[in-house]
């Protein structure tokens, strides 16, 4: 008795699976293609007119600004600091 209704209950799901509706066309992932254009770099100068750089390391920190003829440099290493003006 119980392997026939084991029988019914696996081809009640046989047909259940069966009668379902199925769509004729494949699924197709949708493909979109952009296209980033990047705009040329700007070509560098040969002479640097106003600019800052800070450098943090393992051996201290440098500080370096420069606004037109004034150069101002700060380095602090190894516990002692150092600042040099130039004009």
């Amino acid at each position: 008795m119980k392997k026939i209704t084991l029988l019914l209950g696996i081809l009640s799901i046989m047909t259940i699976v069966s009668c379902k509706k199925k769509d004729g066309k494949p699924m197709n992932p949708q493909v979109q293609t952009t296209t980033v254009t990047t705009p040329a770099a700007p070509t560098p100068s040969k002479q640097v007119k106003d600019s800052s750089s800070i450098i943090v390391g393992t051996n201290g920190v440098n500080v370096t600004t420069k606004s037109g003829t004034t150069k101002t440099s700060v380095n602090v290493s190894g516990g002692t600091a150092k600042i040099e003006v130039k004009k």
